[in-house]
């Protein structure tokens, strides 16, 4: 397989921890925003499978994983996440690029592909982008005060509980006990949980600007947010969007089934490389 190496980037006024691999058509990665979130959580089952044929560039969001942390209010910042996606974006160094985003990545990645006119094609699991109701026993982004809470947050974004093991909940713990974390995290999330769902809201003049294909992958038993309430719905506002539905699958696709995933995936960015 094909070595994943890491670095750090400055941005703004933090860093961007990357994952990097690969050459040919640049495909860039952004992860969701679950409790102690990071690239290897949604998509390490896909990544060197992915470098293999594309130059991979993955990225921890700023106030997550192994990136830096906002030095200042709001923590949650639709804004600068998009100026994230955008600068990791241009450090491929290519005029075209394929992007890939997870739950609240998905919209991140669907505005970059309204704004940036070198995006050649965009994939989406999971995604938010629309101002509706999570599903009833979904979590939230709370913060865990002990590992079975934890457990229990993660463990719900998948059906095979099994693929939640040790090595994942350890490296999300390494995230939430970084000095001073569990404030800035709080913090992040702190008001009214459904007004940072509409935040991530994809309006229907981004929708219609967006004329590179697009892949929506949702899971049919995602816990979190409903196909038919922000999958399908984006899909029909977009030129050039096909949905996935994906049985036996909750909310983490690229890892409950990265192979179908990496099936339909692939041969998708080759398509998008050779337009």
């Amino acid at each position: 397989m094909t070595v994943i190496s890491e670095r750090d980037v400055p941005f703004e006024d933090t860093s961007i921890h990357l994952y990097e691999g690969g050459s040919g058509f640049p495909i860039c990665l952004f992860h969701g925003s679950g409790t102690g979130a990071a690239t290897l959580s949604n998509f390490r089952a896909i990544l060197e499978p992915l470098a293999a044929g594309f130059r991979v560039i993955a990225a921890d969001l700023v106030g997550y994983g192994k990136s830096g942390l906002k030095p200042a209010e709001p923590y949650f910042d639709m804004a600068m996440w998009g100026r994230q996606v955008a600068h990791v974006a241009g450090l491929a160094g290519a005029p075209r690029v394929g992007l890939i985003g997870h739950s609240l990545s998905g919209a991140l990645v669907l505005k970059a592909a309204a704004a940036l006119p070198g995006v050649a094609g965009v994939v989406t699991t999971g995604t938010m982008g629309v101002a509706a109701p999570r599903r009833h026993g979904s979590r939230g982004w709370v913060f865990p005060e002990t590992r079975d809470q934890l457990i229990a947050q993660v463990r719900n974004t998948v059906v095979d509980a099994t693929l939640i093991d040790d090595a994942e909940l350890d490296r999300r713990r390494a995230v939430l006990e970084r000095p001073g974390y569990r404030d800035y995290f709080t913090r992040m999330y702190d008001g009214q949980q459904e007004s940072f769902i509409g935040a991530s809201a994809v309006t229907p003049d981004e929708l219609a600007a967006i004329r590179c294909p697009a892949l929506l992958f949702h899971g049919e038993q995602d816990r979190s947010f409903a196909p038919e309430a922000t999958s399908i719905p984006l899909a029909r506002g977009m030129a050039q969007a096909d949905v996935v539905l994906l049985a036996g699958c909750a909310h983490s696709v690229a890892l409950e089934r990265a192979d179908t995933f990496l099936d339909l995936v692939i041969p998708f960015f080759r398509r998008c490389a050779a337009a």
